[in-house]
């Protein structure tokens, strides 16, 4: 049921029904998702991905897990996965994505956590073109007062940065004659 699209997307609207209707089985169920796509093992060389983060079918359904799974695991989540490879995740086309539900839920210690890892090199997923981590991790700070303002001053920081992102060229103008 993880790899056919269509049996994944079943997966992920029972995740959200089962915790909707607030039954045990959304735990269970979101234990068993997160054991199989990103289950814990030998120890991963720095920067390296769980599969299940890298892999854009895999990863939507671990986003599903992640916005139901509870505070305990999440935090979790974060130490097992994401703690000391923020940089990468955050940088990463697909794991970005991720990096942001968890931010969507994650409690304040892990706000922190992410915040003190993350927040001097903001500057690289938005200059890979992933705004969304910046906007999910000052939603996380909303919610959270006590990281307001280090989250304000890595904002300001972002917003005053050079840009790393390479200028496009300039594509030369046509002529008016060649242009018909």
């Amino acid at each position: 049921l993880v790899s056919p699209p269509c049996a994944s997307l079943c997966l992920q609207v029972a995740l959200e029904v089962l915790h909707r209707s607030q039954s045990d089985a959304a735990a269970r169920l979101c234990d068993a998702i997160i054991g199989r796509l990103a289950p814990p093992g030998p120890a991963l060389p720095d920067g390296a991905l769980p599969e299940g983060l890298r892999d854009p079918q895999a990863s939507r359904l671990l986003e599903a897990a992640v916005t139901v799974a509870g505070p305990r695991r999440l935090r979790e989540i974060f130490r097992t996965h994401f703690k000391g490879r923020l940089r990468g995740v955050a940088s990463h086309r697909v794991a970005n994505h991720g990096l942001q539900r968890l931010l969507d839920h994650a409690p304040d210690d892990v706000v922190g956590e992410v915040l003190s890892e993350l927040g001097p090199a903001l500057s690289e997923p938005l200059a890979r073109g992933h705004p969304g981590v910046l906007t999910a991790m000052m939603g996380a700070c909303r919610r959270s007062p006590a990281h307001q303002g280090e989250g304000l001053k890595y904002l300001l920081q972002v917003s005053h940065a050079p840009s790393l992102a390479k200028p496009r060229p300039l594509l030369p103008r046509p002529h008016p004659k060649e242009a018909f």
